[in-house]
């Protein structure tokens, strides 16, 4: 086996990276990982004090990372966030991830005009507006790389959570439409729906079965347990390789076998 060729695909050495909702849950086991393969990464989210603490984890791996306080639900800082991050970085991002995301537990018919602002501005325009901002330098770049943190719900739909399931197919038609846009440029975009992972997310699940001393186990899942952020990180982090370089318009699902519920 040659191990030079395997840590030269798989190496994200001095590539640049922003992650959405880095700061806990999937996004912090995604910005880990990146970093754990060489990339310097700038978390962003809403609480500073975990901000603060995932960013000094990276710098522990010996990146050159930063944290950023941004509400995505609001566009003027966003955009700041971006103006100054570019300047800050001679224009340059190599790596996207759109991950952060907000959820309820309701279904179609007891949804309020209130809940349905609320997920989209979140989990459809957080996303697109970051697409957008990554696109404008990746462009003049020829060549950069977009993920899309969906759902396994974007696949199975999932009635109790009707309208979070409607954003997550929503962020997949946006996936395949940015990567046919995008590829001609040399941007490669896709997505990953992760499965049942342990979060804020989803410990924000009202879910009976999920009480303190079960909650890693799911007998809905056939490998038994609960995701761990990492098994969601590894992989993202594998995708904006060079190991993955032919890969675009595509979903990759890492759910534990949870989509096989129903069977």
């Amino acid at each position: 086996m040659n191990m030079d060729y395997i840590k030269k695909i798989f190496s994200l050495d001095g590539k640049k990276a922003i992650v959405t909702g880095g700061n806990s849950g999937i996004g912090m086991g995604i910005a880990k990982s990146l970093a754990s393969l060489g990339a310097d990464v700038t978390i962003i989210g809403r609480d500073q004090k975990t901000i603060d603490e995932v960013t000094q984890s990276l710098v522990d791996l010996g990146t050159r990372s930063k944290g950023c306080q941004v509400d995505l639900m609001k566009k003027p800082e966003l955009d700041a966030f971006f103006e100054k991050y570019y300047a800050e970085n001679d224009g340059r991002l190599d790596i996207l991830i759109a991950n952060a995301g907000i959820s309820i537990m309701k279904r179609a018919l007891d949804t309020t005009s209130e809940d349905v602002d609320r997920l989209f501005d979140t989990n459809f325009k957080g996303a697109l507006f970051c697409c957008q901002h990554a696109a404008e330098a990746m462009k003049k770049q020829g060549k950069g790389n977009i993920v899309i943190v969906t759902s396994v719900n974007a696949l199975y739909p999932l009635p109790p959570q009707a309208v979070y399931t409607s954003t997550k197919i929503a962020q997949e038609a946006l996936m395949q439409c940015l990567a046919v846009d995008l590829a001609p440029y040399g941007i490669r975009v896709n997505t990953i729906a992760p499965g049942s992972i342990i979060s804020n997310l989803g410990r924000d699940n009202p879910n009976p079965r999920k009480r303190e001393g079960d909650w890693k186990k799911n007998p809905n899942t056939p490998l038994g347990r609960i995701g761990e952020p990492e098994d969601i990180g590894d992989v993202v982090a594998c995708m904006v390789t060079d190991a993955f370089r032919y890969m675009t318009g595509s979903t990759v699902l890492v759910d534990g076998g949870l989509k096989l519920r129903n069977i």
